[in-house]
């Protein structure tokens, strides 16, 4: 029995990422043939590489992780993922505004002060493996980012807020 770290990547994903796959199962001594035969008269071990692949991906993918944005109505978290610790800022509203218009923030940019209107600052050591908290925040809806509204709302939010 074997225990993955993460989850497996979707079919899409497989789809996307077939020649790494490929290379993959080449780095495992297993060329296109002996992989056939594996899928047909093995599927453990189908299922074996297909899961130690999207570990791998998954592993790479998020150490190189540095930004992760999750919105809701109302509001946008953005995560900056550093090696040691984990920063949150953040803002929502009593409105359902989506964060990934310009309106929403030309609204925020003239409300800010606004009784409706709050905003977050947290930084935190990480208590479990980084990678393992960033995966954690992408289940829940986290998208990858390119730190844009991590920037933003740096303006927006004095250092010492909390």
């Amino acid at each position: 029995m074997h225990f993955m770290k993460y989850r497996r990547l979707t079919k899409e994903q497989f789809e996307t990422l077939s020649v790494e796959f490929a290379q993959f199962l080449a780095s495992q001594s297993i060329d296109h043939n002996q992989w056939l035969a594996i899928k047909l008269n093995e599927p453990h071990q189908v299922e074996v590489q297909l899961d130690a692949f999207s570990d791998l991906v998954w592993e790479e993918s998020l150490r190189k992780t540095c930004f992760i944005n999750h919105f809701s109505p109302g509001g946008v978290f953005a995560f900056h993922a550093g090696q040691m610790s984990l920063t949150l800022l953040g803002v929502r509203t009593a409105t359902d505004l989506d964060f990934n218009t310009p309106e929403s923030w030309q609204w925020l940019s003239k409300h800010w002060q606004d009784d409706s209107v709050s905003f977050y600052r947290e930084q935190r050591p990480f208590e479990k493996p980084r990678t393992q908290v960033l995966f954690d925040l992408i289940e829940q809806g986290g998208i990858l980012s390119s730190g844009a509204i991590a920037q933003r709302l740096e303006t927006l939010i004095p250092e010492d807020y909390s």
